[in-house]
């Protein structure tokens, strides 16, 4: 069947799917995340400009990797893409937590004036699958301990602002370790303390 462009019978864009931005979609369905019964809204992309953890890519791994410093990495995933709606909330809300009790953490740090505050970025596990793969990080939140290019340690638990501040203590301003710290997961330079 071939119908003329002036035909009155021609179909309109919005009928046969252009013509329609994603705007108008989202206005009519919104998709809002959010975090617990509080109903505290997940701002990802606004956690881009303001937040204390920086969001850094596989570029830019090897000048923040390979410097003396403390170095703190997030590994978190903002988006479960292999499972339902109702899971990507809850994973989503897991990931937002603990890079709220990390900035809060670093934040003692940063407001300390006594000593260097270690350095803390995070990266998307789904944006970010090489490097991920390259830090042996298959599940997600997990926040790795690095001095210079060696991982000292891995958290893969749910950890306060407050027991944060006391692994970073440890890790990085020999305090005293904590009691929550697996000594297997230890790598052996930090084993004789």
């Amino acid at each position: 069947m071939l119908i003329e462009e002036e035909d009155p019978d021609w179909p309109l864009d919005a009928d046969i799917g252009w013509g329609i931005r994603a705007s108008e979609y989202f206005d009519k369905h919104p998709i809002k995340n959010i975090v617990g019964e509080d109903g505290t809204e997940i701002d990802w992309e606004g956690e881009i400009d303001d937040g204390l953890v920086k969001e850094i890519n596989c570029l830019e791994w090897e000048s923040f990797a390979f410097h003396p410093s403390p170095l703190i990495v997030l590994v978190f995933e903002r988006y479960n893409r292999q499972v339902a709606t109702f899971c990507i909330n809850v994973l989503a809300s897991d990931n937002w937590k603990v890079l709220k009790e990390l900035e809060k953490a670093a934040e003692v740090y940063w407001k300390a004036k006594d000593r260097l505050p270690p350095r803390t970025v995070k990266i998307d596990i789904n944006i970010e699958r090489d490097l991920a793969y390259a830090l042996k990080v298959k599940e997600c939140p997990q926040i790795l301990f690095l001095r210079g290019n060696k991982i000292l340690y891995r958290e893969k638990d749910m950890r306060s602002a407050d027991e944060l501040v006391q692994m970073i203590a440890y890790f990085y301003y020999n305090a005293k370790k904590p009691s929550y710290i697996n000594d297997d997961a230890l790598s052996s330079p930090h084993q004789s303390r």
